[in-house]
């Protein structure tokens, strides 16, 4: 015969248990994709053994939660616990939490009959006297909604004498610290209390800051100052690094806000620029010379070639005059 599980809410548990005088056994597991992880099939094994299921089957009601879902985040709230699998033995007389791992049968029978035990006392001590007047059977469309409400009244009322006994608890351990001070008193005699004046505490300062420079075509630049460094100092280590000339970098940060560190900083001392203990500084090229105009076809010219080059048109002018003067019938004489 296999152990079956109670298919139900939490809340309809806690009531049918109470109504039948039962012990509700909350059995928490790690949740699973397919609904059917190692440790529940451990505890199936376990409540299935041939001492236990007897005694499970007709007094106890088990109910099988996974961690994830919405039934063990409501009883995570009342019993919270980061251990699975657990077994919970639960009852108005007194609640009993077991780790479910490696427990052996005897022992897990033991606490069962003991909690049974307590459940049995606690039972003819709340039945009166005199035969108490039935109460009137709710209607079956509002009998789920009806136990829902006095189930959560329950849990209620049992939350606020838990914090009373909390408050009482701190109370007692208040009352006993105050009798071990009046005991230490009478021994050793008044504690003297010394008035301290309370001095603020400067903040360390840093002697040492350093600088990355980030140049405008990503190369960086790390080094290591004195506070008391001036700019200019940092300007000239900027124009070696980057190997530009001087009055060609323009330098400046982005934080608090940006400006650029022009020559009326060169005076001021890192820490008096508020770059200490580091500080990011952003370099670009800044050259104010105009450009030079390109030269033209003319310019490029080598001397020497314009020189040849007017001898030969000047040749070629003689030559052309020559023909002409040739070619040209001389003029003739009247008689």
């Amino acid at each position: 015969m296999a152990h079956e599980w109670f298919d139900g809410t939490l809340v309809r548990a806690s009531a049918q248990a109470t109504r039948q005088n039962r012990l509700l056994i909350a059995c928490i597991v790690a949740g699973s994709d397919d609904g059917n992880s190692q440790e529940k099939q451990t505890l199936e094994q376990l409540f299935s053994q041939p001492q236990i299921l007897p005694v499970v089957s007709s007094r106890c009601l088990c109910i099988l939660l996974e961690t994830g879902t919405e039934q063990a985040a409501i009883f995570a709230k009342l019993f919270p616990s980061n251990t699975t699998p657990t077994i919970y033995l639960i009852h108005s007389s007194g609640n009993t939490m077991l780790a479910a791992d490696n427990i052996e049968v005897e022992t897990l029978l033991e606490h069962i009959q003991t909690r049974l035990a307590a459940v049995d006392s606690a039972d003819k001590e709340s039945k009166p006297d005199i035969a108490a007047t039935p109460l009137p059977t709710p209607a079956p469309a509002a009998a789920e909604k009806h136990l829902d409400a006095h189930e959560a009244e329950r849990y209620r009322r049992m939350l606020v004498k838990r914090r009373q006994q909390d408050a009482q608890r701190l109370r007692l351990v208040r009352e006993d610290m105050k009798e071990d001070r009046k005991t230490y008193e009478m021994v050793h005699g008044r504690t003297k209390i010394i008035q301290t004046e309370t001095v603020p505490v400067k903040a360390r300062e840093t002697k040492a800051a350093r600088l990355q420079f980030r140049a405008s075509n990503g190369t960086t630049k790390t080094a290591d100052f004195t506070r008391d460094t001036p700019f200019t100092e940092v300007r000239a280590y900027a124009e070696s690094a980057f190997e530009m000339p001087a009055g060609k970098l323009e330098i400046g940060v982005s934080f608090p806000q940006r400006k650029v560190l022009d020559s009326s900083a060169d005076a001021l001392t890192l820490a008096q620029l508020g770059l200490v203990p580091s500080a990011t500084l952003f370099v670009r090229v800044w050259d104010r010379t105009p450009a030079a105009k390109p030269k033209t076809e003319a310019q490029k010219t080598n001397p020497a070639s314009a020189y040849f080059s007017v001898y030969v048109a000047l040749t070629a002018l003689a030559l052309a005059l020559l023909f002409w003067h040739i070619r040209t019938p001389p003029p003739a004489f009247a008689q």
